[in-house]
């Protein structure tokens, strides 16, 4: 409900301020969604598979990267940015995006105590992180090699 909450407040926000959103990226946002929801939950892969939360989150990151830039760059309004800070900039907001899911995933095990956890050991995190970081500096090259924002696939 949350996610498909947000998604709806999304689309009345983008349509209110006009913001423009690449039809890729919007496919890996819902792409990434979906099998969250899909194969994560309802076909159970994050309890029968250790390598599908790992892939996930690199994807994730990657998406999230990505629709991120994309929004932080409608705001620049035309000033001009090099490949270089565009490659940190993208790099950096999937990383913290990455970090905050982690932290948030920690407070919700220690106040809900899931079972099975969403954290079941510092292995786990350290990996997740891991996975983030790849998805950031993949989204981070992206950016730096081709233009985002206003574009349509």
């Amino acid at each position: 409900m949350i996610t498909t909450s947000s998604w709806i407040l999304y689309s009345f926000l983008e349509t209110r301020y006009q913001i423009q959103m690449s039809r890729y990226i919007r496919l890996l946002m819902m792409l990434t969604l979906f099998c969250d929801a899909f194969f994560g939950y309802i076909l159970n892969l994050y309890e029968q598979s250790f390598l599908f939360d790992k892939i996930l989150h690199m994807f994730g990151t990657y998406s999230f990267s990505l629709f991120a830039y994309a929004l932080v760059m409608q705001l620049q309004k035309n000033h001009p940015v090099n490949r270089s800070v565009k490659f940190i900039l993208a790099m950096c907001i999937g990383i913290t995006l990455g970090t905050i899911y982690e932290i948030s995933e920690f407070i919700g095990d220690n106040i809900s105590h899931p079972n099975p956890p969403n954290q079941p050991s510092l292995l786990d995190t350290d990996v997740d992180l891991i996975g983030d970081l790849i998805g950031a500096v993949i989204a981070g090259i992206h950016v730096s090699i081709k233009n985002l924002v206003g574009e349509k696939f």
